[in-house]
């Protein structure tokens, strides 16, 4: 009990040190220590949150535009026969999988009349799921299932069809009906002789807009048995054993998707490439973004620090006959270090509280009311994004907390070494 009266009589001591001499408000430097404190976290906790945003919405853009894992061959040039390894079997392995479906891939040259583009050709099902992808679910113009030629339409003079991105569209100026050639720069004389060709015929289906660059840009969809002509060192055979480039996967919670990776270690000549793989070079530079901001607007929080410290020592100046006259009647260095700490901790807390108020207020302007428009022609968002980040709140004020701390340990060590036979000098 007496412990804890000592303790509740020194955190009123501090209280005392902090409000002005006179009347009950806090003094003129106490709250410019405030207010940076404040400042400084508020700050943390506004940009931290829009370029969490910013993060949040790129990679909704990639889980939209990719797969979340694809199942390729370990040589990166060869595909792999769904005889061997069939999409039974895949969801088999990968039960909880959102969405599966084989698809190739190759690198062509896409020509009309004059115009031409290198393009990356996929094959896929269009009787599967095309969700996969994010042109399966943004098509402005067609259908997938116009890529597949009715038998009862089959002639030596129909054409396999071809949706392209409406940006590459344009660009050949290529509409629906419009014949194009696609020109396969991967074909060598045996892959000609073996059924292969330099060129194909394709005929305009559709168009699709995703509103990802790459896609619009330079991707276009075929079905499986044509876009397999294009593989490397194509023959017949590849047709007969349905050869592939891979077997694309989503899943329901994309973060978690080293799960599926380690599920593919028991099927043998198989890799996988999954979506953090593909973006690495962006994520890492996010991440790096995200902590070089975060490292910038804590040095507000830490000049704040320097001000709390500041304040301290001239409160024991100011305050040195009290202190002197507290060792005199008893209190220990201990008593009189807490005292100090306490100071500077209950200055880093209003601080903490205050700023963390106001940087939640001003994110929640920002999300539920979207006042702040983003030039057109310099952002591909009309509005500032903002994501509520619980973990990293916590931490911005642990740590704002610990430097109003630190920034206390001086002072109190500069009142603590004050000897108690000076307050007779003093007197």
């Amino acid at each position: 009990m007496a412990a804890g009266k000592a303790r509740t009589y020194i955190l009123w001591i501090a209280w005392r040190h902090i409000i002005a001499r006179k009347g009950h408000s806090l003094s003129f430097m106490t709250w410019v220590s405030i207010l940076g404190v404040a400042i400084g976290v508020a700050a943390l906790v506004i940009v931290l949150s829009v370029m969490g945003g910013f993060e949040q919405d790129l990679k909704q853009k990639m889980f939209r535009g990719l797969p979340h894992m694809e199942i390729l061959h370990e040589n990166a040039m060869a595909g792999f026969s769904l005889r061997q390894h069939s999409l039974k079997q895949v969801r088999s392995q990968f039960p909880d999988a959102a969405g599966i479906a084989a698809f190739t891939k190759a690198d062509i040259v896409l020509k009309k009349k004059r115009h031409l583009a290198s393009v990356s050709l996929f094959g896929i099902d269009p009787e599967g799921d095309s969700s996969l992808w994010g042109f399966g679910d943004s098509l402005i113009q067609g259908r997938l299932t116009d890529l597949i030629i009715a038998p009862e339409a089959q002639s030596h003079e129909s054409l396999p069809g071809i949706i392209l991105g409406e940006t590459l569209a344009i660009k050949m100026g290529a509409e629906p009906g419009d014949e194009v050639q696609v020109l396969n720069p991967q074909i060598d004389l045996a892959g000609a002789l073996g059924g292969g060709r330099f060129t194909t015929s394709f005929r305009v289906v559709g168009t699709f807009i995703t509103d990802l660059p790459q896609y619009d840009n330079s991707y276009g969809v075929v079905t499986l048995e044509s876009g397999r002509k294009f593989l490397p060192d194509y023959d017949a055979s590849l047709d007969e054993d349905e050869y592939v480039t891979g077997i694309a996967l989503n899943m329901q919670h994309p973060e978690d998707v080293q799960v599926f990776v380690d599920r593919l270690k028991g099927m043998p000549e198989l890799r996988a490439r999954t979506w953090k793989h593909v973006n690495k070079s962006l994520l890492v530079a996010l991440k790096l973004e995200k902590f070089t901001m975060a490292a910038i607007l804590l040095l507000i929080v830490l000049v704040a620090a320097f001000s709390i410290s500041g304040t301290m020592m001239m409160t024991v100046y100011y305050r040195k006959n009290q202190v002197l006259l507290f060792r005199s009647l008893g209190m220990k260095k201990s008593d009189v270090i807490q005292m100090f700490l306490a100071h500077g901790m209950t200055i880093g807390t209003f601080g903490v509280v205050l700023g963390m108020l106001t940087g939640l207020a001003g994110c929640s302007l920002l999300y539920y009311f979207q006042f702040v428009n983003l030039p057109a022609h310099l952002y591909y968002l009309q509005k500032l994004p903002v994501r509520f980040l619980p973990l990293e709140y916590v931490v911005i004020s642990l740590c704002a907390w610990g430097l109003s701390l630190l920034a206390a340990v001086y002072p109190a060590l500069v009142a603590a070494r004050q000897n108690p036979g000076g307050v007779l000098r003093c007197l």
